[in-house]
Formats: C-alpha cells, structure tokens, sequence
C-alpha cells in the first residue's frame, strides 16, 4: 500500500524535485489542465508533455555522474558509464524505455485527484516518445571534437575502448600500410577503400568520403611532403585525385596493425 508521504497531486512538482536544473532551464513538465468534480473536488489533468524538458532530463543528472550525450558524426547516443570509466553507446529504444519509466513511476505517485491517463497511455506511445528522442539530439549535442584531442573522453567502440590520447587511426593507417616511392601513385578512391577496411578490422566506424580526403590529405602531406594532385592515373586509365610519389607496403602489415 503507497505511504500517505509519498503520493502527490502534482506531476509538475514530482519532475521538478528530481530534476530542478532542466525545469528551471525548460519549464515545467506538463502543460495541466483543472477541473472540478460534482463533489467540488479540484481534478489534474497533465495536458501536453514539455518535449524539451524530457528531452532534457535524458541527459542525466551531473550530481550523481550521469551523463547522456548524441554525437552528430555517427549519429549515436552515449551514456558514461563509470565502470570502464568511458562512454559506451546506447539505442534510441533505451532511452524511449527510460522516459516510459519516468512516467510510469510518476503515475504510481499520483494521488486520486490526477486524472493518470496521459501519463500511462498517451504520453508512452511510441510516437511521443519519438517527438523527445528527436529534440534530445538537438539539445544533447556534443562537438565533434568531444572524443578527440587531449581533452576528448574514452569510449567504448565495439567492445573496445578507444582513447583520444592515443595517435589518430588514419596516422597509424598511413604509418603502418604507405611508403615514399619515386614512381608509386595512389588514388583517393583506392585509399579511401583501404582505409575502410582497416578502420573495419579495428572495430571503428569509417569517416564518410569527404571527412577521409580531409584529414588523409593533411597527413599524408605531413608524413610524406606531397600534396594531393588531380592528375593521377587511375586503374581505368582516366585522371584522378590522388598523390605521386608514395606507395602502398608489399607485405602483410596493414592487416596484422588492423587486428592487433
């Protein structure tokens, strides 16, 4: 039986307790609605959901190291998960699974003067749950730069922690699999295929075409001193983009670095 301490006949307070800093940010977490029973009584009703509130309060709460992030370049969600002490990726449906719990753990709480229906019903469809999930990436953006650079945080990529402390895959790639050759030639579509398999075999998401010219073109022309051409003979004859002057190893190293 629920102690008389703990039932409310104010959703808005209930969310508000639990997260103060995201309903001073964002308001309250329902517009409500009242209305008066033929015995007097004031009736609550939780109207519409504050989406940018829940979209908000998904992003955890600092006090207890909760923390919830989405990151634009792979499209994903991260929680912190301070067991591995880095960021592990979660799915849209979890954290929909996580407001649906809110919700419900806020019905249980009400007392008999809230009408609970939206809470319990309307409010967990999937659709509205969805609505939220598409504002928490909005307001729960992370810089590109958030897992990289001196100060980028762990994550967890594949079952495999990756630390941007550690040098960049596309040097290791050039590192371990390209060599100055006088006569070599390489083109950006080649690289580009190579490369995406190395970053394949070691567990990470391949950067698209465009992101992989950028940063290749800049170390290779670090490593090697050659800029990139638009004259490179490609394997149907035709021009290409590429570089002169650097070639790929004729052994296995690429692939034993990939599964190392």
């Amino acid at each position: 039986m629920k102690e008389a301490g703990n039932v409310t006949n104010d959703p808005n307070k209930w969310f508000a307790e639990r997260f103060p800093e995201q309903a001073e940010q964002y308001g309250c977490a329902f517009l409500e609605g009242t209305w008066t029973d033929t015995d007097g009584l004031k009736r609550f009703i939780p109207a519409y959901l504050n989406e940018e509130f829940f979209a908000a309060i998904l992003g955890g709460d600092p006090r207890l190291g909760h923390r919830v992030i989405y990151y634009p370049p792979e499209d994903t969600f991260y929680f912190f998960d301070y067991r591995v002490n880095a960021f592990c990726p979660t799915t849209p449906e979890k954290l929909k699974l996580l407001l649906s719990n809110y919700l419900i753990r806020c019905s249980q709480d009400c007392g008999s003067l809230v009408d609970i229906t939206n809470l319990v019903v309307n409010f967990r469809m999937d659709d509205a749950l969805q609505r939220v999930i598409v504002k928490a990436q909005a307001i729960l953006e992370a810089d590109r730069t958030f897992f990289e650079g001196k100060d980028g945080k762990r994550r967890i990529v594949d079952g495999k922690v990756i630390d941007p402390r550690d040098p960049p895959v596309h040097e290791v790639f050039i590192k371990h699999s390209i060599i100055p050759e006088a006569d070599g030639a390489i083109t950006v579509t080649d690289c580009y295929h190579k490369y995406y398999r190395f970053c394949r075999e070691k567990g990470m998401n391949p950067p698209t075409r465009v992101e992989f010219q950028a940063v290749v073109t800049d170390a290779i022309r670090a490593a090697f001193n050659i800029g990139l051409r638009h004259d490179v003979p490609g394997p149907n004859g035709k021009q290409a983009n590429g570089w002169i002057g650097i070639a790929y190893r004729q052994d296995d190293s690429l692939v034993a670095v990939a599964r190392n």
